[in-house]
């Protein structure tokens, strides 16, 4: 048995392990939690399919935008790009951009560069060359990147990527770069979205970057209601309208404008730092092109009108 150490790791012979602390967004059982992902596939609101890794290695996905609510909610939209990336072939390492949530407060962003996350579906290895790569370059010549597994706890933005990963390659472990940011600062987006591909080009991997946002979030619940609560049928198509703004400046790889949008209007989307972060990022490594492969809000998906979330899956290609 290992020493625990703090609510999520544990420190044992084999190095330490960050185990779930998102249970209740997907299930807890391994049979359970399998059914829950092919039924997002399967969704009305999803792929359509249950998709199979393309074995030859295309490396024309270069990032992606996900959803991380729970799976009822969200899955479905977030099964688009996890069918796109399938078809495109698995790379060697998926660098995880998130946002903190709750809790500590930091300053730029932080990485963990050693250990493996767990979920009921396995285990997955943290690329440490290519975590190492990414922090020296996110401290010089400006600290941007630090290391830190606190941060990370109990944080389930990145953690609920992780059984999608896992259910589509069951022969191999999925490594993983997990980085959390939640900055208002674009200079700081900036710098960490060139320390990871600063860090790609130099460690030579097959990576692909998936920032993890949630867009408008709607009704009393978040303190949030522009347009009132009293028509549905207003308040859905605000949400629409405001979230394709958000979409649009994603979709021309303007993370600057995205950025300032949301700060500048009060936008709620939840991940705006860590898509900002990622289509620097994408952009250094040849990305020219976003493509929004779905769009849906929690209404669509499970009903219900206080509150309401937007969800997108998209896609960056070279």
């Amino acid at each position: 048995m290992g020493q625990h150490n703090d609510y999520n790791y544990v420190v044992n012979p084999m190095g330490r392990v960050r185990h779930p602390s998102a249970i209740g967004f997907y299930p807890k059982r391994k049979e359970a939690l399998i059914d829950s992902i092919q039924s997002c596939f399967l969704d009305k609101y999803g792929s359509g399919k249950i998709p199979t890794i393309n074995q030859e290695y295309k490396g024309n996905i270069v990032a992606g935008v996900t959803p991380h609510a729970g799976y009822i909610y969200s899955g479905p939209v977030a099964s688009h790009i996890f069918d796109a990336i399938a078809a495109d072939g698995f790379p060697e390492t998926f660098v995880l951009i998130g946002p903190k949530h709750m809790g500590i407060r930091f300053q730029g962003a932080a990485i963990m560069t050693e250990g493996v996350w767990s979920t009921p579906l396995g285990e997955c290895p943290i690329d440490t060359a290519l975590a190492k790569a990414i922090l020296s370059y996110g401290v010089q010549p400006t600290r941007c990147v630090d290391e830190s597994w606190e941060v990370h706890n109990n944080e389930h933005s990145l953690e609920v990527q992780l059984p999608f990963l896992q259910f589509l390659s069951m022969e191999r472990p999925v490594q993983i770069v997990p980085i959390v940011i939640s900055s208002l600062d674009y200079k700081i987006c900036e710098c960490v979205g060139k320390a990871i591909a600063d860090g790609v080009n130099e460690a030579g991997r097959q990576v692909t970057i998936l920032a993890s946002t949630d867009f408008t979030h709607y009704g009393t619940r978040f303190h949030y209601t522009p347009v009132g609560s009293e028509s549905v049928e207003k308040v859905i198509k605000w949400i629409y309208e405001t979230d394709n703004d958000l979409i649009q400046k994603i979709k021309q790889l303007d993370g600057e404008a995205l950025l300032k949008f949301v700060v500048k209007e009060g936008r709620t989307m939840c991940g705006h730092s860590a898509v900002a972060t990622m289509l620097v990022a994408a952009s250094q490594l040849g990305g020219v092109k976003g493509e929004l492969l779905k769009y849906a809000t929690s209404y669509d998906v499970r009903g219900g009108a206080d509150p309401v979330v937007g969800y997108a899956s998209l896609k960056i290609t070279r």
